[in-house]
């Protein structure tokens, strides 16, 4: 049990540190994304009303990692499912469900996206939780479509660039949606911008990405699986590489409660990260070591 307290306290070190870790604008996510080609490879346009923040828990050193827009991470800092914020000037936000999606335009190999895109997740029935203004935490309330699936690039490829977008989720999704994807449907060959369209999403709110390669030693397993435990629900974190493989919606794809990135000014500081008591909590949980 000490070791288990001591290893919970470097975590609580770690969340506090990673504040102030990242404090971009909205215009320098749209310009990241132009620059990266996400515009026009995964989506035709792209003008966010706010900020998605992306946080994950190395799964290593138990350190959280802030994304910001083509921040390069490796498997371990993303193989548990992320922390996510939306910071907006649009206080009309606060009162909508959202869609969160995670995409890979770049399976197998970017040079060679025949399997592209990759569902990494789809979960709808997100819910802010704090102040806009300031940043409000996303907390799912039903159980994901397609549960979050950690970044496996092949042996031997670039690193791929995985999207991840927030929608306003409309009225008759619930209704709409398992008409174009469901539990069988595969993960490879989605298009984001197409089921955005076929389901009345719209254009994202939000959106950030990152970039994973395959691990340093090419030989490293893709077969294993992990899991993370929140505090409302259990997903699975399966890497069976990104070129094959088959949604499940059989559990929810937690997006776990966590504090609020602040912001000195919404409109031009949005997204910094701050992690604090509650993320620590949230950390606890993720590590499994402590069942709320």
């Amino acid at each position: 049990m000490l070791v288990q307290l001591l290893a919970l306290a470097t975590i609580a070190v770690s969340c506090v540190s990673a504040q102030n870790s990242t404090n971009v604008t909205v215009s320098e996510v749209v310009q990241a994304f132009d620059s990266a080609k996400v515009v026009p490879d995964v989506l035709p346009s792209f003008n966010p009303t706010g900020l998605l923040s992306v946080v994950f828990l190395d799964n290593t050193t138990g350190t959280s990692v802030s994304v910001t827009p083509g921040l390069n991470l490796t498997r371990e800092q993303n193989a548990l499912l992320p922390l996510v914020f939306l910071t907006s000037n649009d206080t009309s936000l606060a009162q909508e469900t959202f869609v969160l999606a995670m995409v890979d335009p770049d399976a197998p190999t970017p040079q060679n996206p025949s399997a592209a895109q990759i569902r990494h997740l789809l979960a709808p029935g997100l819910r802010t939780n704090g102040s806009l203004a300031t940043g409000a935490s996303l907390v799912n309330t039903t159980p994901a479509i397609s549960n979050f699936l950690r970044p496996s690039p092949p042996a031997g490829s670039d690193p791929h660039r995985y999207t991840l977008l927030l929608f306003v989720q409309p009225a008759n999704f619930t209704t709409v949606a398992p008409k174009f994807v469901n539990a069988s449907t595969p993960i490879n060959n989605f298009n984001i911008s197409l089921f955005a369209q076929e389901v009345g999403l719209g254009s994202p709110v939000a959106g950030n990405f990152f970039l994973t390669g395959p691990d340093a030693n090419s030989g490293a397993s893709t077969n294993g699986t992990n899991s993370t435990n929140s505090t409302n629900s259990t997903s699975s974190t399966n890497s069976t590489g990104d070129t094959t493989g088959t949604a499940s919606g059989s559990s929810a794809a937690s997006v776990p409660t966590s504090p609020a990135p602040s912001a000195d000014s919404p409109s031009s500081a949005m997204g910094r990260v701050e992690l604090s008591a509650v993320g620590f909590t949230v950390a606890v949980v993720l590590l499994g070591v402590v069942s709320l």
